[in-house]
């Protein structure tokens, strides 16, 4: 594989910082978030991604304190299984956004 230089003028000194910190944050060298970029391919932070985890996590950790013999009325169980599918909802559409950037 050959490889190419370019180089690439920016404004000013802080337009080359907000590069490098984007690219941090999307756990990514600026190489290749640059290549990112010019191919018009958005990039997800990496907080999103830790966000979709935790998201997934807690949903899991919430399944775990259902209590199955207790005397929750129906009513009661009704709200914790929405709360849990909406956690899990979310979770799936903060997925698809992610994806959708890196499309």
């Amino acid at each position: 594989m050959t490889r190419h230089q370019i180089n690439l003028r920016m404004p000013d000194a802080e337009s080359i910082e907000d590069v490098k910190q984007k690219a941090k944050a999307a756990g990514l060298p600026v190489a290749e978030f640059v290549r990112r970029a010019i191919d018009g391919r958005r990039t997800a932070s990496v907080v999103d991604r830790q966000m979709v985890g935790e998201l997934r996590r807690l949903g899991a950790l919430l399944k775990h304190r259902y209590p199955k013999d207790s005397n929750w009325s129906l009513e009661e169980k009704r709200e914790y299984w929405a709360q849990m599918e909406r956690i899990t909802a979310l979770a799936g559409e903060l997925e698809a956004l992610i994806r959708g950037r890196q499309d």
